[in-house]
């Protein structure tokens, strides 16, 4: 049962970005709440880059076919796929990375968490604004949303983390 933990949260955190945050305009747009992203950001570090590319794919696909998207989702949430990676592969431990680590707060820490929740938050970001701008006179402003929404999003994943942590007791 424990090894489907992260894909049951990938599931609810889909559900509750489509139900709940999908058409939540904040600041004018500048802070946009992306929280199906919080369930890829918990998968399992050793899944293998083409099953997290194949997740992601699966989760922009049908956010795009419930939300009518028309494929912004599924391209960015395939860029974002295709970072992670990566961006697990730079901010590895020195000793690596145990088998069963997830990226949760608890798993590795809040710098690694922060550093990497923001990293790819920001790559998501910045491809979807980038071309949802659709001509290059609103791509920095596009830019500038990617900043102040990957922090937003930093922050909700945050909260989110805090308010479904277990408390490790030591005996």
């Amino acid at each position: 049962m424990v090894a489907f933990i992260p894909y049951i949260r990938l599931v609810i955190a889909w559900l509750l970005h489509v139900f709940c945050f999908q058409y939540l305009v904040l600041g004018n747009g500048w802070y946009f709440p992306a929280f199906h992203l919080y369930g890829l950001l918990l998968l399992p570090i050793a899944l293998s880059p083409s099953v997290v590319l194949l997740i992601s794919a699966l989760v922009g696909f049908t956010l795009d076919l419930t939300t009518m998207g028309g494929g912004l989702y599924t391209s960015s949430a395939l860029m974002m796929g295709l970072s992670i990676p990566a961006v697990n592969r730079l901010f590895a431990p020195r000793e690596g990375y145990e088998v069963n680590d997830i990226g949760t707060l608890n798993s590795l820490g809040f710098q690694w968490f922060t550093s990497r929740t923001i990293l790819l938050l920001f790559i998501h970001h910045v491809w979807m604004f980038s071309l949802e701008a659709g001509r290059w006179g609103l791509v920095l402003e596009g830019w500038g949303k990617a900043l102040t929404s990957a922090l937003f999003g930093w922050g909700l994943f945050l909260a989110a983390q805090w308010l479904t942590q277990s408390n490790k007791r030591s005996r």
